[in-house]
């Protein structure tokens, strides 16, 4: 159920598309077959846009590979969706940067110049173009829940395995309390000028972050986690490829787009 008051709040997503997939060994994991309707890309951009609270959607391509025949093939076959469904009309694609957090960052700049009324009434979802699986019921019930709370929210899932601290040789030093302590994941959601002066902060300061969440740590900014699904899993290795096919034979697509068809 959509909760968010369209006339107060603008909600986008960034999804950062930009990485070299330098770990997985069968070229770009972004363009693998998930399943028989999408490849990772698509079956998350789908995940997203399906999403009616999101009012935007920014995809940040690898600036290298934006000009080439293949990728300008993938992006048209995503924007002439636009046509023929209504949830692809919002989205844009754009160069991201040499980073995670300088994708993330142009892609704010990007909405900036298109957006040129206030900006505090924006918030911003950040989700892994590699998580694919997620549905877009449960992004809706994290976007509710952040609203509801209406402070910076990340997706995490609480350790259950024990936690070993160990040397460069693999030689363990200690094993850690995983008393309060996540997994973080995304999508994870903050207000447009929180992020955007997080990462600027970090980026001006040759600080490197893994996630959004931890640019606002710098700062000193608050942000609660919300528990996540063990399911949502980002690929990263050829072997995560395999679990995220497994995983989403079993939690397939149909039944979410049964719900849109009805």
């Amino acid at each position: 159920m959509c909760e968010k008051n369209e006339n107060d709040i603008k909600i986008i997503c960034i999804i950062p598309a930009a990485g070299n997939s330098s770990r997985f060994k069968k070229g770009n994991k972004l363009f693998q077959n998930l399943n028989k309707r999408f490849n990772v890309l698509e079956a998350t951009i789908n995940n997203i846009v399906t999403v009616d609270l999101i009012d935007q959607v920014f995809i940040g391509c690898n600036a290298n590979d934006f000009e080439k025949p293949d990728y300008q093939n993938f992006i048209n076959s995503i924007l002439i969706n636009k046509d023929s469904v209504k949830s692809y009309k919002k989205t844009e694609f754009y160069k991201g940067g040499n980073s995670r957090q300088h994708t993330v960052f142009n892609g704010l700049n990007y909405f900036k110049k298109l957006y040129e009324k206030d900006i505090s009434n924006v918030w911003v979802i950040v989700h892994d173009a590699a998580r694919p699986i997620l549905g877009f019921l449960e992004i809706s019930k994290f976007v509710n829940n952040t609203i509801k709370l209406n402070k910076s929210c990340i997706m995490a899932i609480p350790i259950s395995e024990t936690i070993k601290k160990v040397n460069k040789k693999n030689k363990i030093i200690k094993t850690k309390s995983r008393n309060e302590t996540w997994l973080a994941q995304t999508p994870q959601m903050f207000k447009f000028d929180v992020l955007f002066d997080s990462l600027k902060y970090c980026i001006d300061n040759n600080i490197n972050v893994t996630d959004e969440s931890q640019a606002l740590e710098i700062l000193g900014l608050e942000c609660e986690v919300q528990e996540g699904k063990p399911y949502n899993i980002k690929i990263t290795t050829d072997i995560d490829m395999i679990h995220a096919k497994s995983i989403s034979r079993i939690y397939t697509f149909e039944k979410e787009i049964e719900y849109l068809d009805d």
